[in-house]
């Protein structure tokens, strides 16, 4: 019988050993597969979101002088995605480049190319890369704790890069689906949300209204006073709206100083009451600039069943019409008609 158990004790104890031995290779080896595909994953959703942000307010306005926009370019790219620095370059249709922000990474390193295409036509490139050394020396240092500590360090490594993981899937979704100024939800999630409020609104028999609304002569504010300050009230202003609408309510910004109000539980008078309140809030406020802002407004009443680009393009047709009026007014879209009334 102590035979037996010596014969079991050692069996255990070089069970052990050839454990902790294989995962001095493995864990370090999985440890940097996980991290490097954890961060090609960070490198491919920035970069796709750096590009469409590049694509809205600096190429698609004019493509044939985005050379010319280095200091909107400056503030579109970036040096760290999640804390991990990285290097972005913005290259032209022949390879030249344009602009570069951050240091080149140190070998071994990865790097991602996303093409930048104006009407399918591809206008440029931008590049987002960084270094793998970091984790490349975490791995080593895993490797040397594994050899000692054994089994002890196969539950922390069960538990640390998992959570890690799963915190940085939430961190990097928020960033896809908000808007990195403001804070608030960004257009590539609103008709999403849009379509749940219809179905609701379909299944409970309410109401759903649109309030698309801009800053009047926000050029002439970026032009006078400068970006920073423009995009100044562009975070004050989303702070009085968010203190403005409802908890059922999303805040979306639409693009540059447009925003969208996706109102549930809200029929036509309440829409205007809500837009023209909104309109007075920010008419009152001060933006610090010594001058007034003001916003134009268009809504509509959304018809069962409809989508979220027909209701935008009557919304935004009202919003038109409330520029062409004078600004600083809300315009309504007749649900019945097809016109639009003056509020």
């Amino acid at each position: 019988m102590a035979r037996g158990q010596r014969i079991i004790a050692n069996l255990l104890r070089w069970g052990i050993v050839a454990v902790a031995l294989a995962l001095t290779f493995l864990v370090p080896t999985v440890h940097f597969t996980l991290e490097r595909n954890f961060i090609a994953g960070i490198l491919a959703t920035v970069s796709e979101f750096d590009a469409q942000q590049i694509m809205e307010k600096v190429i698609a306005r004019n493509p044939d002088l985005w050379r010319y926009e280095e200091a909107r370019l400056v503030g579109l790219l970036r040096q760290k995605a999640l804390g991990i620095p990285v290097r972005q370059a913005v290259y032209d249709p022949d390879g030249a480049l344009v602009i570069a922000i951050g240091q080149y990474p140190t070998p071994p390193s990865l790097s991602t190319r996303i093409p930048l295409r104006d009407a399918g036509i591809v206008v440029g490139a931008l590049e987002t890369s960084t270094s793998l050394a970091p984790a490349l020396r975490t791995s080593f240092i895993i490797a040397s704790l594994v050899a000692v500590t054994g089994t002890l360090l196969i539950v922390l490594f069960e538990l640390i890069p998992l959570r890690r993981l799963r915190k940085a899937e939430s961190a990097v979704q928020y960033m896809a689906e908000h808007d990195p100024l403001t804070g608030l939800l960004n257009r590539y999630v609103a008709e999403s949300r849009f379509d749940q409020e219809m179905k609701r609104a379909d299944r409970y028999g309410f109401q759903l209204a649109l309030i698309l609304f801009d800053i009047d002569h926000f050029k002439h504010i970026n032009d006078t006073f400068g970006h920073t300050k423009g995009d100044e009230v562009l975070r004050r202003l989303t702070k009085v709206a968010k203190e403005h609408i409802r908890s059922t309510d999303a805040l979306v910004r639409w693009g540059g100083e447009e925003f969208l109000i996706i109102a549930p539980y809200t029929d036509p008078a309440m829409a205007r009451n809500q837009a023209e309140k909104l309109r007075r809030l920010i008419e009152r406020k001060d933006f610090g600039l010594g001058e007034r802002v003001t916003i134009s407004l268009g809504l509509c009443a959304c018809e069962p069943g409809s989508s979220l680009q027909s209701n935008i393009e009557r919304a935004d047709a009202a919003l038109y019409r409330a520029k062409c009026a004078g600004r600083n007014r809300t315009e309504e879209a007749d649900t019945a008609t097809g016109r639009q009334k003056a509020i």
